[in-house]
């Protein structure tokens, strides 16, 4: 191996030689090797077409390159030493590899669309068992609770409906959250209609009077409409029961945001274990075994785990 500064002296040396001999006797070329193509190749060769052997620059050159050579540690021949550099051409390097691209190929797309659509599948696809068994589990439970929720839902629903008409005389099966919301919030429909429509009907037609009897014959709540409450307690629990009702739905509704949330975390970890080897399969086995002694109830109990 040559250092720089052992080689930039060697360099300076032969450089300061060579621009300060004399000119070379008649016939004596100074020019590079040519290869087998024809081109110059590396290094140096001094050339004597004359008895006397070349002119005082040859004979410093060639005292002065071995003890260039030897300031250098570098051989005259090798390619890419500082004789290279400075009298021929450096050998060609070889192209360097090519960082691998963070891009998003095809194989880890098609991996990460699978964990969106069933978490754990890209996993199970790149022999990941462990995680995608995770996953699995997770979506499983997930959709498990998501079903109770929704039963909940019904069955909350199906009970202060119940109460409505046992309680309320009133059938709400069909209606809207507005209706239960004003069943609820008041004792009659009578209530409701002075209360609510009379103070419309006021508002609007406070100066004429026919127009004020026809807004309450038209929005007053009468015949299938009607309810009144036999006790506070029913009203109360019907209450109770419909907030119930709500918690279970928005619940459910909350799932459905931790499976949209555990679909991305899947095919986030698909995508970035896509280029990793598998990990090695792992086994685990129970065994129970008769014990060979006088105890015919003897038995041992064996766990085998593989790594």
């Amino acid at each position: 191996m040559w250092t720089w500064p052992r080689t930039w002296l060697a360099t300076a040396v032969l450089l300061g030689a060579l621009g300060g001999g004399a000119p070379p006797a008649t016939g004596s070329v100074a020019r590079p090797p040519a290869g087998p193509d024809g081109v110059a190749g590396q290094g140096a060769e001094l050339v004597a077409g004359s008895e006397a052997g070349g002119g005082p620059a040859a004979g410093t050159l060639a005292l002065l390159l071995p003890m260039a050579s030897f300031l250098s540690d570098a051989p005259l021949d090798d390619p890419d030493g500082p004789f290279a550099l400075s009298f021929g051409r450096r050998a060609p390097r070889a192209p360097r590899a090519a960082a691998p691209s963070g891009a998003l190929g095809a194989e880890r797309a098609r991996i990460l669309l699978r964990s969106l659509t069933l978490p754990g599948w890209g996993q199970a696809t790149l022999g990941h068992r462990t995680s995608a068994v995770f996953f699995g589990l997770t979506e499983t439970a997930i959709w498990g609770t998501f079903a109770a929720f929704r039963i909940q839902v019904a069955m909350r629903e199906a009970a202060f409906l119940r109460t409505a008409r046992l309680q309320a005389g009133i059938d709400l099966g069909g209606r809207d959250e507005e209706w239960r919301r004003i069943v609820g919030g008041f004792v009659s429909s009578d209530e409701y209609n002075l209360l609510v429509v009379a103070r419309d009907a006021a508002n609007l037609y406070y100066d004429d009077p026919v127009a004020y009897r026809a807004y309450l014959a038209e929005h007053s709540l009468k015949d299938a409409d009607a309810w009144k409450w036999s006790s506070v307690e029913g009203q109360l629990r019907y209450r109770d029961q419909r907030k119930n009702a709500q918690r279970a739905a928005q619940r459910a509704n909350t799932t459905l945001a931790v499976a949209v949330v555990n679909r991305i975390v899947s095919a986030l970890h698909a995508a970035r274990v896509a280029g990793r080897p598998a990990p090695a399969a792992r086994s685990w086995q129970f065994e129970v075994v008769p014990v060979a002694c006088e105890d015919a109830t003897a038995f041992q109990f064996r766990v085998h785990a593989r790594f």
